[in-house]
């Protein structure tokens, strides 16, 4: 189920953008729900830890704060790198700063454009949010998702050189990519089952055979394009020459 969460502290606005998005899901019959209309940012924040995904409608001024919605997308960016954000506010001349903080929002749309204006544009982005839920089903092998705590995190496989178990910790995997070295809670043969696409060099490594220079056959020694290396059992090795074959 693909959430959907709004933040607005005029409750006559709150409902009138709750009530359009509602019909625009019951009516397309989209796999979506509002899980939080709030208009408050502590009541919206309570959400955020169970969220790794999402719709997130936001007026940019609540109260007295005008950049209150921006400091939230802040926020959210950095635990939701997926979400899907839109801001719906009377101060234009903040727009400039969604893209200097690189929050990168779905939209952006300006109250006094009308009503009839704000309901045809939260239908078109409720439903090209839910078209770009949907397409990152059908590829959600091309990411890798992995959980510290209450914050999700996802890496696209491409980069992924291999996960490790951690020696030195218990019940951890260590990741190495591109851009990313991390150690997160979890098992070898869970990630195995749940990604086919990694090799299973030995009990302790998983490899991306997309990142592989060179394999000794002798030695039984994978070699990866970042200059790392990996032992392969002798019992792997025979189904390695399969695949490379």
């Amino acid at each position: 189920m693909f959430p959907v969460l709004l933040l607005e502290d005029d409750p006559i606005q709150l409902q009138f953008y709750k009530q359009t998005v509602e019909n625009t899901i019951m009516i397309n019959h989209y796999a979506m729900q509002i899980i939080t209309a709030s208009t408050t940012v502590a009541d919206f924040e309570q959400q955020l830890p169970h969220i790794n995904q999402g719709l997130f409608l936001l007026d940019m001024e609540i109260g007295t704060d005008i950049q209150a919605g921006l400091k939230l997308a802040i926020k959210i960016r950095e635990t939701v790198p997926f979400a899907q954000i839109v801001f719906i506010t009377t101060h234009d001349e903040l727009s400039f700063l969604t893209l200097k903080r690189r929050v990168a929002p779905f939209d952006y749309i300006l109250k006094d454009e009308g009503g009839s204006i704000i309901k045809q544009r939260l239908i078109t982005d409720t439903s090209l949010a839910y078209h770009v839920y949907e397409a990152e089903l059908f590829h959600h092998t091309s990411l890798f998702r992995y959980q510290i705590g209450d914050q999700y995190f996802s890496v696209p496989m491409n980069d992924i050189t291999m996960l490790i178990t951690n020696k030195q910790q218990p019940g951890t995997v260590i990741l190495y990519a591109d851009r990313c070295h991390a150690t997160f809670p979890g098992n070898l043969s869970a990630i195995e089952t749940e990604y086919p696409h990694f090799f299973r060099c030995d009990k302790s490594s998983l490899v991306n055979l997309d990142h592989m220079a060179s394999f000794n056959r002798t030695s039984r020694q994978l070699v990866f394009n970042d200059g790392s290396t990996c032992k392969v059992s002798f019992r792997k090795t025979r189904e390695l020459r399969q695949l490379l074959k």
